[in-house]
């Protein structure tokens, strides 16, 4: 058996969005294209920058992928950081990930995507709402790998 080849490590800061009726913006995005695997839904966030906080990349990201402005003080701390390893569809590469998030209750609003990178213009695929049964319910690939459960555990 031929051991895999590990990629690279990558670290990004996110926001869990919620409104008050218990949904959740999730963003359906495409892997970078060298990984080959099928889109994924994740919340809102992405790569922290160097020199950059992970408070800081969460507020980029959020202002980035949906219009949102924020400053630092309104996120208060991380409520999931989590690590995995997503395998890509070659057989043979993977790349590992931490991903930091924090929780902002606010209203339904649709995204602005007007500060989209070049990436993100070719990545995100929609934006969704998701009713937390819809959410429990789905069997659509979801990232980070432990979103789903902390998600039922702390909205069910």
């Amino acid at each position: 058996m031929t051991e895999k080849l590990h990629v690279k490590h990558r670290e990004t800061a996110r926001v869990l969005l919620y409104s008050p009726k218990r949904t959740f913006l999730l963003l359906k995005t495409h892997f970078d294209p060298e990984v080959g695997l099928p889109p994924r839904w994740l919340t809102p966030g992405g790569g922290i920058d160097q020199g950059e906080t992970v408070k800081i990349a969460a507020v980029r990201e959020l202002a980035e992928e949906t219009g949102m402005l924020l400053r630092e003080t309104d996120l208060e701390f991380p409520v999931l950081v989590t690590s995995g390893r997503w395998d890509w569809a070659d057989g043979k590469s993977f790349h590992t990930y931490t991903d930091t998030i924090f929780e902002l209750q606010v209203e339904e609003f649709e995204p602005n995507t007007s500060g989209f990178t070049q990436d993100e213009y070719r990545d995100v695929l929609e934006y969704r709402w998701w009713s937390l049964e819809d959410l429990l319910a789905s069997n659509e690939p979801l990232g980070p790998h432990q979103l789903r459960k902390y998600i039922q555990e702390r909205f069910q």
